[in-house]
């Protein structure tokens, strides 16, 4: 359902068309936020910058409604997400690779709401 609405790239890369184009480094306390130890940035409830984690929220928000971005960083030239390791996102120093994972969480959990909320109680799924 969302493959492909998330892209990441480096500042040496050009957005796709009919995209909306976020770059990280405009995002104030961003990089802060996600340059803290791996437990604490992976545990989005956790964020203490509460304009931070409403801009990931809203993009996880984009997506879910059937808009596609790209977020763009600053740190590298390209990014290759063929040859990122996102299981190890532990060692990832790229902001816009760490914004990413955590919008696309974020997407996981509202579609986990939607269907909780529309569950019976009978199931839980």
């Amino acid at each position: 359902m969302y493959k492909n609405a998330i892209n990441t790239i480096g500042k040496n890369q050009t957005s796709r068309e009919d995209t909306l184009l976020f770059k990280v480094n405009e995002v104030e306390g961003l990089m802060g936020t996600l340059d803290k130890d791996f437990s604490e940035w992976s545990n989005f409830d956790r964020w203490e910058n509460m304009g931070v984690q409403q801009w990931i929220f809203s993009r996880a928000l984009d997506v879910y409604r059937g808009k596609r971005i790209d977020i763009k960083c600053e740190c590298c030239e390209v990014i290759d997400l063929n040859q990122i390791d996102i299981k190890n996102i532990s060692n990832q120093k790229c902001i816009g690779i760490k914004s990413t994972y955590m919008i696309e969480n974020i997407v996981d959990e509202i579609v986990s709401a939607k269907e909780r909320r529309e569950s019976d109680g009978t199931y839980s799924t």
